[in-house]
């Protein structure tokens, strides 16, 4: 592994930034960004820890704390990051995710008209086979009278002289 002090992390070789790949220094002196950092620690006994891959030199991390209130930052490597240039790739990120958003929806829509249009298809071929397998049902004229859509209603009729005073379920022997 190479030691890349120039702007770019020794892990994962990319530029330092002041956002997600904060540098950030172990106790040994070496410097990883934050993410390579938190890739590699490892809880032990309680403990965070954090092995260097440069000289293999562990550092601890207090309990309850997490590498970014633990490890320094490294003040050299801050200062020649470009506020500019983080700018700029917050925008490009927003400008991908926009368009991976687009891309998404566009996708979602995609196969929610392909369900739809099973489903039609699907409704209209049960439609089919009902249709030819149903036969109709002859009543006779008794049953004719009696309107499946409207339901009986009781009406109170004012001044009667039926009072009712709670509902209870009949056992069978007082049915009899």
């Amino acid at each position: 592994m190479v030691l890349c002090e120039d702007g770019e992390c020794s892990v994962c070789l990319l530029p330092y930034s002041r956002t997600d790949r904060v540098p950030r220094v172990l106790h040994c002196r070496h410097t990883f960004c934050q993410l390579c950092l938190e890739t590699m620690s490892q809880a032990q006994s309680g403990l965070l820890t954090v092995g260097c891959p440069l000289c293999r030199r562990v550092t601890g991390v207090g309990r309850g704390l997490g590498l970014q209130e633990a490890l320094w930052v490294d003040s050299k490597l801050w200062e020649q990051i470009p506020e500019e240039e983080d700018a700029e790739a917050k925008e490009e990120e927003e400008e991908e995710e926009e368009e991976e958003e687009e891309e998404d929806e566009l996708k979602a829509e995609a196969e929610e008209e392909r369900t739809e249009s099973k489903q039609e298809s699907s409704l209209r071929a049960e439609c089919a086979s009902s249709r030819s397998a149903r036969t109709k049902l002859k009543l006779p004229g008794f049953f004719r009278k009696f309107s499946l859509t409207k339901q009986h209603q009781e009406r109170i009729v004012p001044c009667s002289n039926v009072e009712v005073k709670s509902w209870r379920r009949l056992s069978t022997e007082e049915t009899v």
